[in-house]
This record gives C-alpha cells, sequence and structure tokens, in this order.
C-alpha cells in the first residue's frame, strides 16, 4: 500500500510540474509518506523540574533507556542550519572517496558561503574538506566535499534525503547539503537521532572531538588552523560528539552528546537560541540537571 501511494504522489508531482502548477526540488523527489506526528507523551522519569531554557526548541535524551528527560517543541519541524553537515558527512563517507583525492576550490564553491579561510582557486585534499566541514562548519569546504563524490550538488541532495530516511528521521528534509538554506528543517528529536547515529561512526567521532586541526593546501601550501566551533569541548564532561548552527532564519543551534564521570550518556539539542554563546549554555544547564539527577535516580 506504502508503495502505491509513493507512486501516485510521484506521478501527481511529475505531472504538475509538466503543466507548470509547481516546481519540485531535489528533496520533494526522496519524500516518502509515513511520518504519522509524534508518539504520546513520555512517562515522566526525571520528576525534578527542569531548567527553563530560552529557545524554540529542546530535547535531552538519555541514550542508554532511549528515553526523553526533557521536551520543548521536540517534534516541531523548524530549519536547523549547519547540523546538517552531519547528514553531509554520513552520506559522503557511503561514496567511498579517496581521502588523498585532491580538490580544486571553484567560485561556486565560494559564492554566498559565508566567512571561510579556504580561497577558491586554490586545492585541498578531501581529508582536509572534510574536517573544515565538520570542525569549523565551513560552507566551501562542504560543497568541495559533495561535488568531490563526483555526483551534481543535487544528485548529492537527493542521495542526503534517502539517507535520513534510511535513518528513519522522517521529519528531516534537505534543500542543499551546507545548511545555508532554511528549507533545510528537522525536529529537536531527529537531530539528535542524526547526532547520535553520526558519533557511532569513528571517523566522524573523531573529527567532531577535535579541539583545531591544522593542514596545507596542496597548491600554494598556505597553513590553516581549525577551530572547532563547539565551546562545550572545554567543559567538564566528555564530549562523544556535537555539532553548531547558526542562519537567521533558523536562531543558534547546537547538539552535542556527552558522558559524565559516572558512563551517564545523554544527548542535548538546542534549536532558536538567541544568542551564539546561549545555546551552549542552555545546552549545559541541561546536561547539569539531567546528570545530577540520574546519579540520584541510579544511585
Amino acid at each position: 500500500m506504502l508503495r502505491i501511494i509513493s507512486r501516485i504522489i510521484l506521478v501527481c508531482l511529475v505531472a504538475a510540474t509538466a503543466c507548470g502548477f509547481i516546481m519540485v526540488t531535489p528533496a520533494d523527489l526522496s519524500i516518502i509518506p509515513g511520518f504519522e506526528g509524534p508518539p504520546p507523551p513520555p512517562e515522566l522519569v526525571i520528576p525534578a523540574k527542569p531548567p527553563r531554557l530560552r529557545c524554540r526548541a529542546a530535547i535531552l535524551i538519555d541514550n542508554q533507556t532511549a528515553q526523553t528527560l526533557y521536551g520543548r517543541n521536540e517534534y516541531s519541524v523548524r530549519p536547523i542550519a549547519s547540523i546538517t553537515k552531519l547528514l553531509t558527512a554520513l552520506t559522503f563517507l557511503d561514496f567511498k572517496v579517496d581521502w588523498d583525492k585532491e580538490i580544486g576550490m571553484t567560485r561556486a564553491d565560494a559564492r554566498n558561503s559565508s566567512r571561510s579561510k579556504l580561497r577558491w582557486g586554490d586545492v585541498y585534499k578531501v581529508r582536509y574538506l572534510f574536517c573544515a566541514s565538520l570542525l569549523s562548519s565551513d560552507n566551501r569546504a562542504t560543497r568541495a566535499l559533495a561535488r568531490s563524490t563526483g555526483i551534481s550538488q543535487d544528485s548529492f541532495t537527493v542521495t542526503m534525503n534517502r539517507k535520513a530516511r534510511q535513518l528513519g528521521l522522517l521529519t528531516m528534509r534537505i534543500e542543499e547539503p551546507t545548511g545555508l538554506s532554511e528549507k533545510n528543517v528537522a525536529s529537536a528529536i531527529d537531530c539528535a537521532r542524526l547526532l547520535n547515529v553520526a558519533a557511532a561512526d569513528t571517523t566522524i567521532k573523531r573529527v567532531m572531538q577535535t579541539h583545531t586541526y591544522d593542514f596545507h593546501s596542496v597548491k600554494r601550501q598556505r597553513k590553516y588552523r581549525l577551530t572547532n566551533t563547539n565551546r562545550l569541548l572545554k567543559s567538564r564532561w566528555f564530549v562523544e560528539g556535537g555539532k553548531t548552527g547558526y542562519i537567521f532564519e533558523s536562531g543558534w543551534c547546537v547538539a552535542v552528546r556527552m558522558t559524565d564521570w559516572h558512563g551517564i550518556d545523554l544527548t542535548a539539542v538546542v534549536l532558536g537560541a538567541r544568542s551564539k554563546s546561549s545555546r551552549f549554555t542552555q545546552a549545559a544547564r541541561l546536561f547539569q540537571w539531567g546528570f545530577r539527577e540520574l546519579r540520584e535516580i541510579k544511585g
């Protein structure tokens, strides 16, 4: 039945496009029916009052039990900015691209890319682009990384959406690989699930845990030092992975997975915070509350 419904929707989209009624984007072609809305609210796990947050959406998950400890509009679908790059990295790894492959930075990579240390016309190894994309959230590096797979950006975007469906991220919809588009959307709970999948990959996890990264460009031998955008790497807990994001439409965002000295494993997502620093402050409040209360409950 699901397959029949999918075919009917696809036929309608193609027919409408042919008649000039609507524009079909790469993301539209990858949508699979199946999301039926949020499940019933979970049972109360922590009776203690949670911290007050000032953001559009947030969630805190106990990864050992898969229980939601805190939720604020966690099923609301909204722009996720550069958290998108976690899915970009996972999709890229499926292509098995040579890490030493050299990619020239083009004008198209540099166009409307926000701030970047990388310069068009220079050449970089794929491994450098991968680190720049995840560690310092570089948009030029992300575009070049997607291009290194040998397919167009539109095709790569379709593949990203297919990957999201395979991972069960039914609220996630991607228009391009960097996160600069406000049409890259998902819920907080799907951002948490995405981060957990990414942190389970040793290659991605190693980059997300790196504070600084040094490398040279291939062509002009320029020296670069990248700094991780995740300030919580300097916290008193162990960071298993994390990704920041910001565009005007999304507000300030962060997704982080942490463990404490007692082995408690939590994932927090804050979407739509009001400032660059407040996203980290609010995520830290969630972690502090969750770690403290779970230690008391679990003894």
